[in-house]
């Protein structure tokens, strides 16, 4: 194999491209549920709290983003084995992305109302090696109570396509946006293709902005304004 040859050409101008993403992960940017979660996270980056956590990516992405985490620091890449590149160019440029990395006192919360969804976020980020930015609890996002405090609010409850019925759905949503409403200076970001959101929310939203989550179209709908 050279250089001039398409596999290779094309790999090296992807990591140029998205840096230590790479080719593949570049082109699942925006096509499944997890990138789309990563966009409105890498979007801010001060996020504090996730009530609907799941898994816990929003919460991962999050203080991978707050950290300036490097993408892929810890994968292989084709270009590894080019003969022409020196070997140590790699560990030598893992240690100088590890070295920018930001070290300080960190505010992200995850929580769920499932014991199970907590202990696999819990162990995702430890896998990651965020679990010391991000503080867990198992907790019902209806009881959502901070009122003092400002802060950011990200979070993807579920829809009603796949774990709950749209009703249940629906009464979840007004009974999580009748805690939001007794918040103070809290911005909310949530995404969701239910399409009667907003009227079981019990108000509308300030910005909507449309995404989506694989096949599936859905709003990310933008809380900015003090309630």
């Amino acid at each position: 194999m050279t250089f001039s040859d398409e596999k290779y050409r094309k790999e090296f101008a992807a990591i140029r491209q998205f840096g230590m993403y790479g080719k593949e992960d570049a082109e699942m940017l925006g096509t499944n549920a997890k990138m789309t979660e990563f966009h409105a996270a890498m979007g801010l980056c001060n996020l504090r709290h996730d009530p609907f956590c799941g898994s816990g990516t929003i919460a991962i992405e999050a203080a991978l983003a707050a950290k300036g985490r490097a993408p892929g620091l810890n994968r292989d890449f084709a270009a590894m084995q080019w003969a022409w590149l020196p070997a140590e160019v790699w560990p030598q440029a893992r240690e100088e992305a590890r070295a920018r990395e930001f070290h300080g006192e960190y505010h992200i919360f995850a929580s769920d109302i499932d014991p199970r969804a907590v202990a696999m976020a819990r162990e995702n980020a430890r896998r990651a090696g965020v679990d010391d930015c991000i503080t867990f609890a198992v907790a019902d996002a209806r009881d959502f109570d901070r009122t003092t405090d400002r802060g950011v609010i990200v979070t993807n409850p579920p829809y009603g396509e796949r774990l709950m019925e749209k009703r249940e759905a629906e009464a979840l949503y007004t009974a999580f946006g009748a805690a939001y409403a007794r918040t103070e200076h809290w911005r909310l970001y949530l995404l969701s293709s239910h399409t009667e959101f907003e009227r079981a929310f019990g108000r509308p939203a300030d910005k909507k902005r449309k995404l989506y989550n694989g096949t599936l179209r859905c709003d990310l709908f933008q809380y900015t304004c003090d309630v």
